[in-house]
């Protein structure tokens, strides 16, 4: 018999699930399910939705599809929320987090995802760019670019990323950054790609900033940055609802989750209350993110740059109402 030798034989991929949270949102769930239904991973995929009891039809599709579903009244993210309960029903190696209204745009996504994870030992997790379509409208360009909150380009990798802040080892396929507690940025939930292993050393999966706080503080901060992938994210079509959306979750933060979370954003921090306040008056004096608007404008030629200070003042805006919202009713 003709022995096979090792380089000839065929590779074996992980396990992989992904973890949908739905709610009332069968269109944009059937296009996220469908892309990645149309991965041309080599490894076993599962896809599964944690659905809050959709009435819209969402359910029916999630079965027409064939993906496993389980209910979770809780909100998506937090301490036994949707996302844990993701967590503790996923059976295979490597989980992937994305959002109901992502898209993944390359049929290779998954395999360059997991491909660090399984080839460099000192990789913790991993997240990729959002893809800027041009199609899009204007505040979901810009938004796309910076990530989904603009008041926190100063610890957020996606903001970081785009206005080239980010000192990254290459590692050909990926870039890799070091997050420590004293470092600390954040990485949203619509990418994140994690050794399932690794995330039961923390406790599981919570919330989204808690999650890369904790591996930081285990020295699990280790993240790649992947190349040539991209997930496409429908944030926002318009600034007034933005901003509507902005106050709805300042409100939960402050009356729910300012004292109930891993990470704290209000820290005693000499430091981090300076950078806070810092950031605060740059936003509302508008000037300096005006200026900052037009390199980017130019340097990338995208005219959603643009919108930098408007955004970023509108975001200040609505946590500093939602803040002396809450503090007033205290009184």
């Amino acid at each position: 018999m003709r022995k096979i030798s090792k380089k000839n034989k065929k590779e074996k991929w992980p396990s992989v699930s992904f973890i949908v949270c739905t709610y009332n949102c069968r269109d944009l769930a059937e296009r996220c399910i469908e892309s990645i239904k149309n991965q041309d991973y080599p490894g076993k995929i599962e896809i599964m939705a944690v659905d809050s009891y959709s009435k819209d039809g969402t359910i029916e599709m999630l079965k027409e599809k064939k993906v496993k579903i389980i209910f979770s009244e809780s909100k998506p993210e937090g301490k036994r929320g949707a996302k844990w309960s993701g967590y503790k029903n996923a059976k295979n190696d490597i989980l992937i987090y994305i959002d109901s209204d992502n898209k993944l745009m390359e049929k290779d996504w998954t395999r360059k995802m997991v491909k660090p994870l399984i080839k460099n030992k000192d990789v913790n997790f991993c997240v990729c760019r959002m893809a800027v379509v041009k199609s899009d409208k204007m505040i979901n360009r810009y938004l796309s670019l910076m990530g989904t909150d603009p008041f926190v380009d100063y610890k957020s990798i996606d903001s970081l990323l785009a206005l080239r802040k980010l000192k990254l080892k290459d590692n050909g396929e990926y870039y890799t950054y070091k997050i420590t507690p004293e470092n600390f940025i954040i990485t949203g939930g619509y990418y994140f790609t994690c050794k399932k292993k690794t995330l039961d050393k923390i406790g599981g999966y919570t919330q989204d900033t808690d999650v890369v706080y904790n591996l930081a503080k285990n020295n699990l901060g280790n993240v790649a940055i992947v190349k040539d992938v991209h997930l496409h994210h429908l944030i926002s079509d318009s600034i007034k609802n933005f901003f509507r959306k902005k106050i709805s979750w300042a409100k939960i933060f402050f009356e729910k989750q300012q004292y109930n979370r891993d990470f704290n954003w209000l820290s005693n921090d000499s430091g981090e209350k300076h950078k806070i306040y810092t950031e605060i008056l740059i936003n509302l004096l508008f000037i300096t993110n005006f200026f900052i608007g037009i390199k980017m404008a130019i340097k990338d030629k995208e005219s959603a740059w643009l919108l930098h200070p408007v955004m970023k003042w509108l975001t200040t805006t609505a946590y500093l109402y939602s803040f002396f919202v809450f503090y007033i009713s205290k009184i």
